[in-house]
């Protein structure tokens, strides 16, 4: 990309908008209205946004028009690391799915070379869907694990064996030939909260989706928390209860024990077997069924108003199965955190469903290569 500081600030505009008025791009840049219409003009010219038929009335006189950023400008490959599936997706340049697809982890089990494989697939799913290789302007990468802090190698993807310090970045750059991007999922997730979700006006907030694992992510005024090591934000393994059972991580008595769906499935067919799921048995409002939701929202619950407590965010967005499923599990976390956490951050707290429903890691991958390239 070969644009000034000054289209490249505004074009980050246009594209965190989604639509924005000429008027309203002078107002956020602070750039007089005359110089907003020069550098659009430029950036139309260069293809980077169009003009959409909506139009706005500003009062009397002159009607403005919405400016958008061009769908075919850019291409995108996202990929979604997790502890038991890895998802594929491309879109176009206002991140908008043209195709994807999931594929469980265990396919990877038995291959020597985890990174020669994940080519591989990408290269049949490029060819399934008639994408050249060559068409794509940018790869993002979200792994549920630990990369390091240069964000080029994924050094452990937890419950998955010898996903262990894994170049993928230059990888995937040799293979495909343009800028690749490596985040941890969770972090994946908040950027796509902030840059295109419900977050855009929010600095400090936090995303954590529920699946067979547990991922979160956090922006602490406006800034990704990494740590020192870039492990921050490890939020399934902040200890529950000190005396319960082992993680595989271990420790005992960890998040991941109490809060993933299949745990707390599992803990009801422990206990009961008048239905052989847990969905069912809730439905029914079988008491047992019913008990152990209320467990898990609970033990759920301690750990975010330890979260709350720690960072005092303005919004936290769940995701997954779970709260689709067992929506009791929902009603007793916010009730554990509003109990538990600091009333003054409880004062300004909202416990909200995230943007993207399962989707969330996907987008977040797609959402971190289009902020990476443009920025």
């Amino acid at each position: 990309m070969n644009l000034t500081e000054t289209q490249l600030s505004i074009l980050k505009l246009i594209n965190l908008h989604r639509e924005i008025s000429r008027k309203e791009l002078s107002f956020r840049s602070g750039l007089s209205q005359a110089a907003v219409t020069n550098i659009t003009k430029e950036l139309i010219e260069q293809k980077y946004i169009v003009e959409g038929r909506e139009r706005i009335s500003s009062g009397p006189g002159r009607k403005e028009v919405f400016l958008h950023s061009n769908p075919d400008r850019f291409r995108y490959l996202g990929i979604d690391i997790g502890g038991y599936r890895v998802r594929f997706a491309i879109s176009d340049n206002n991140l908008n799915l043209l195709y994807q697809l999931d594929a469980p982890m265990a396919d990877y089990l038995h291959e020597p070379n985890k990174l020669e494989a994940l080519v591989s697939r990408i290269n049949d799913f490029l060819q399934q869907n008639g994408v050249s290789p060559h068409s794509l302007d940018a790869i993002g990468v979200g792994v549920t694990g630990i990369v390091n802090t240069e964000q080029t190698r994924i050094l452990d993807i937890p419950n998955v064996a010898f996903w262990d310090d894994l170049p993928i970045v230059s990888t995937l750059q040799q293979a495909y030939g343009c800028p690749v991007f490596l985040e941890e999922g969770g972090r994946t997730m908040a950027l796509a909260e902030r840059l295109v979700g419900q977050a855009k006006d929010v600095d400090n907030f936090m995303v954590v989706h529920f699946g067979k694992g547990i991922v979160a992510g956090m922006m602490i005024n406006g800034h990704l928390i990494r740590g020192a090591s870039n492990v921050g934000g490890l939020l399934g393994h902040i200890t529950v209860d000190e005396k319960g059972p082992r993680c595989m991580c271990g420790n005992y008595g960890c998040l991941e024990m109490y809060g993933p769906f299949q745990i707390i499935e599992e803990k009801y067919l422990e206990l009961d077997s008048t239905y052989t799921s847990l969905v069912e048995a809730y439905e029914q409002n079988n008491k047992i069924a019913l008990d152990v939701c209320i467990e898990a929202g609970n033990s759920i619950g301690i750990a975010l108003s330890n979260v709350v407590n720690l960072f005092n965010p303005q919004c936290i967005y769940l995701g997954g199965h779970l709260f689709d499923s067992l929506p009791l599990v929902l009603d007793e976390l916010k009730r554990t955190v509003r109990r538990r956490a600091n009333r003054f951050a409880n004062v300004i707290l909202e416990i909200e469903m995230n943007t993207f429903g399962d989707l969330e890691g996907i987008y977040g991958a797609l959402t971190l290569a289009k902020s990476k390239l443009i920025s």
